[in-house]
């Protein structure tokens, strides 16, 4: 009797002690996953002249995973810039907002291609981005062709999440996103 609850007691153990080891997916249906970034490599304004100030294009969004591989939600981001030389001053301001739908592919490839990607610790993404970007400008008369507009975009990314534990981690996409071609950032899952 004592051998048999001591077995007993020892097997306890030690499933408590691997489900107290046992990580989290870095993508669950359910989650809700915030992220936050700055936009690199900007595209379409100011290529030319020298930059005298600015606010740095920031995102941020918040996605529910509503699927075992895809997660929805909003985004909005926010960037300016200013240019000052000889005979020109201006400076945009930029607002974006939309929608992302994300599909999160590491357990499709790792039961179809047969790979072995940590899916504790990595999630590879393809996201699709649909808003609005609002464009404010103020300058030099001679820049009036760049008027105050609000463009529609359709964006296609492509990232990869590293999870440093259960909740937080870090991002790099690249593809249209909502002000650049590439954003690096934090990730927090919960």
């Amino acid at each position: 009797m004592k051998k048999s609850i001591f077995a007993l007691l020892a097997l306890v153990l030690v499933l408590a002690g691997q489900s107290a080891f046992a990580q989290k997916k870095a993508y669950e249906q359910g989650d809700y996953i915030l992220n936050a970034g700055v936009s690199l490599g900007y595209y379409g304004y100011g290529y030319v002249g020298s930059r005298s100030g600015g606010f740095l294009p920031l995102t941020a969004s918040l996605e529910k995973g509503i699927h075992e591989h895809i997660s929805v939600g909003p985004y909005v981001g926010y960037a300016s810039w200013k240019y000052k030389g000889s005979g020109y001053n201006y400076s945009w301001n930029f607002t974006s907002v939309g929608v992302r739908g994300t599909f999160h592919a590491v357990s499709l490839l790792n039961e179809t291609l047969d790979m072995s990607i940590n899916e504790n610790k990595i999630d590879l993404y393809g996201t699709l981005m649909a808003g609005l970007e609002f464009r404010s400008f103020s300058g030099d008369e001679f820049l009036e062709d760049y008027a105050n507009e609000t463009n529609f975009f359709v964006g296609p990314v492509l990232g990869a999440k590293y999870k440093f534990n259960d909740k937080i981690g870090s991002f790099i996409e690249g593809g249209r996103g909502a002000f650049g071609y590439s954003t690096l950032g934090v990730s927090v899952n919960f």
